[in-house]
């Protein structure tokens, strides 16, 4: 006999993300585009609930976080590779094959660092960019350009960077945090959050096409520009330290 147990909950949300995954490498196959990429920001949505639930339900598990990352790979990593390679594949070229599977690969190794990693079932920060924010950035980039020039990549140059940019995102050790825990500690400050949080939230759903890609890229920027400080400010001790020792 099945027990059912309450992980069954947050493995629903689970199931639905591999789900909107698959169908969303099918709609690539039929060309459909548009929904296509729509799929991918679904699962990114029970992606960011299933985790939620599990800890809200107190039934988090090594097997939970083992099945979502198994999801993610099909949802963040299969599914936007096979999008990419709809697009940017006027030929079977061998170098738009090996372009179109750089999300695949980096987002299952970043899957895989990420699991052997974790300690416990709460994150205190991301080391590399997330696979969900990976595959998002590139979506919203063609759902920005179906937007505002009527084709998923009027420049596949741009596209293509991108890609190899949040592929090599993935990989590295940039730091970037989690939304939840870069809430202030003075309440004033956090009331203040919310309501931003709220009403970017807000314009999202109202204004998706416009708002979703230039809020990927600033979440992107804000790891990186992050990373170039913190090299900075090592520079500067590292000279510090010399200088006092001569």
């Amino acid at each position: 006999m099945i027990k059912v147990t309450r992980s069954i909950i947050p493995g629903l949300f689970t199931v639905g993300n591999l789900f909107l995954g698959f169908y969303s490498v099918i709609c690539s196959f039929n060309g459909r585009i548009n929904l296509a990429c729509w799929f991918i920001i679904f699962a990114g949505l029970l992606d960011t609930a299933d985790g939620k639930i599990a800890r809200l339900t107190r039934s988090a598990s090594r097997f939970g976080i083992e099945y979502d990352s198994l999801a993610d790979v099909v949802s963040f990593g299969l599914a936007p590779s096979v999008l990419m390679y709809s697009l940017l594949s006027g030929t079977s070229s061998f170098v738009i094959i090996l372009l179109s599977f750089l999300p695949l690969l980096a987002g299952s190794i970043r899957l895989a660092r990420f699991n052997i990693q974790l300690t416990g079932f709460d994150k205190e920060y991301f080391v590399g960019l997330p696979i969900p924010m990976a595959a998002i950035t590139l979506v919203s980039f063609i759902l920005f350009s179906l937007h505002f020039y009527q084709v998923p990549a009027r420049h596949p140059l741009v596209l293509s960077v991108l890609i190899i940019v949040v592929s090599l995102l993935m990989v590295s050790t940039i730091r970037y945090e989690l939304l939840s825990t870069a809430i202030s500690q003075n309440k004033v400050l956090q009331i203040v959050q919310i309501v931003i949080s709220l009403l970017l939230i807000l314009a999202i759903i109202i204004f998706p096409l416009v708002l979703l890609f230039p809020l990927m890229i600033v979440y992107i920027l804000s790891g990186i520009i992050r990373w170039i400080f913190q090299q900075i400010s090592s520079l500067n001790k590292g000279e510090s330290v010399f200088e006092s020792k001569h």
